[in-house]
Protein backbone atom coordinates (compact mmCIF):
# COMPACT_ATOMS: atom_id res chain seq x y z
CA UNK A 1 0.00 0.00 0.00
CA UNK A 2 1.06 3.32 -0.46
CA UNK A 3 1.84 5.40 2.56
CA UNK A 4 -1.00 7.65 3.01
CA UNK A 5 -3.55 4.86 3.40
CA UNK A 6 -6.33 6.82 4.53
CA UNK A 7 -7.60 7.42 8.23
CA UNK A 8 -8.45 4.40 10.22
CA UNK A 9 -12.14 4.64 9.86
CA UNK A 10 -12.00 4.35 6.17
CA UNK A 11 -9.57 1.19 6.59
CA UNK A 12 -11.57 0.08 8.97
CA UNK A 13 -15.06 0.39 6.53
CA UNK A 14 -13.12 -0.83 3.85
CA UNK A 15 -12.12 -3.93 5.97
CA UNK A 16 -15.63 -4.69 7.13
CA UNK A 17 -17.18 -4.42 3.88
CA UNK A 18 -14.80 -6.90 1.67
CA UNK A 19 -14.86 -9.15 4.48
CA UNK A 20 -18.36 -9.00 4.29
CA UNK A 21 -18.73 -9.61 0.56
CA UNK A 22 -16.34 -12.62 0.58
CA UNK A 23 -18.20 -14.12 3.91
CA UNK A 24 -21.47 -13.84 1.83
CA UNK A 25 -19.63 -15.13 -1.48
CA UNK A 26 -18.31 -17.74 0.36
CA UNK A 27 -21.57 -19.03 2.18
CA UNK A 28 -23.62 -18.73 -0.61
CA UNK A 29 -21.00 -21.02 -2.42
CA UNK A 30 -20.87 -23.46 0.44
CA UNK A 31 -24.87 -23.74 0.55
CA UNK A 32 -24.99 -24.41 -3.38
CA UNK A 33 -22.20 -26.41 -3.88
CA UNK A 34 -21.35 -28.34 -0.76
CA UNK A 35 -18.05 -28.58 -1.68
CA UNK A 36 -16.30 -28.77 1.33
CA UNK A 37 -14.95 -25.59 3.41
CA UNK A 38 -11.13 -25.62 2.70
CA UNK A 39 -11.77 -26.22 -1.31
CA UNK A 40 -13.82 -22.62 -0.86
CA UNK A 41 -11.34 -21.14 0.70
CA UNK A 42 -8.43 -21.83 -1.46
CA UNK A 43 -10.75 -20.88 -4.28
CA UNK A 44 -11.20 -17.52 -2.40
CA UNK A 45 -7.62 -17.14 -2.54
CA UNK A 46 -7.25 -17.69 -6.20
CA UNK A 47 -9.81 -15.16 -6.34
CA UNK A 48 -7.57 -12.79 -4.62
CA UNK A 49 -4.50 -13.86 -6.49
CA UNK A 50 -6.26 -12.91 -9.84
CA UNK A 51 -7.75 -9.54 -8.66
CA UNK A 52 -3.99 -8.69 -7.46
CA UNK A 53 -2.55 -9.68 -11.20
CA UNK A 54 -5.58 -8.01 -12.72
CA UNK A 55 -4.95 -4.49 -10.74
CA UNK A 56 -1.27 -5.32 -11.13
CA UNK A 57 -1.39 -5.29 -14.92
CA UNK A 58 -3.06 -2.33 -14.83
CA UNK A 59 -0.37 -0.57 -13.12
CA UNK A 60 2.46 -1.54 -15.48
CA UNK A 61 3.04 -0.73 -19.14
CA UNK A 62 2.79 2.77 -20.82
CA UNK A 63 -0.17 4.07 -19.23
CA UNK A 64 0.11 3.11 -15.59
CA UNK A 65 -2.88 4.24 -13.22
CA UNK A 66 -2.01 7.57 -11.95
CA UNK A 67 -2.55 6.66 -8.77
CA UNK A 68 1.12 6.01 -7.88
CA UNK A 69 1.01 2.53 -6.82
CA UNK A 70 3.97 0.30 -8.33
CA UNK A 71 3.42 -3.44 -8.02
CA UNK A 72 6.44 -5.03 -6.58
CA UNK A 73 5.75 -9.09 -7.06
CA UNK A 74 7.63 -10.42 -4.27
CA UNK A 75 7.15 -7.73 -1.68
CA UNK A 76 3.65 -7.87 -2.75
CA UNK A 77 2.94 -11.37 -2.32
CA UNK A 78 4.59 -11.79 0.78
CA UNK A 79 2.37 -9.00 2.52
CA UNK A 80 -0.65 -11.16 1.45
CA UNK A 81 1.06 -14.16 2.64
CA UNK A 82 1.11 -12.31 6.39
CA UNK A 83 -2.32 -10.86 6.23
CA UNK A 84 -3.42 -14.09 5.58
CA UNK A 85 -1.70 -15.71 8.46
CA UNK A 86 -2.28 -13.00 10.99
CA UNK A 87 -5.72 -13.30 10.56
CA UNK A 88 -5.82 -17.18 10.11
CA UNK A 89 -4.05 -17.57 13.22
CA UNK A 90 -6.22 -18.03 16.77
CA UNK A 91 -6.09 -15.14 19.03
CA UNK A 92 -4.43 -16.23 22.15
CA UNK A 93 -5.95 -17.37 25.27
CA UNK A 94 -5.93 -14.74 27.60
CA UNK A 95 -4.42 -17.22 30.87
CA UNK A 96 -6.22 -15.78 33.94
CA UNK A 97 -3.44 -17.35 36.42
CA UNK A 98 -1.00 -15.15 35.10
CA UNK A 99 -3.16 -11.95 34.67
CA UNK A 100 -1.77 -9.15 36.83
CA UNK A 101 -4.65 -8.00 39.49
CA UNK A 102 -5.82 -4.62 38.69
CA UNK A 103 -7.97 -4.24 41.76
CA UNK A 104 -10.50 -5.76 44.26
CA UNK A 105 -14.00 -6.81 43.50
Amino acid sequence: MQPDQGSAETLETARADIREAVMTAFCAALRDTRLPPLALLELAAAAVGSVYREVADAHCGDQPCPCGWHPRLQADLEALQAALALNATPAPQADLARMAVLGRA
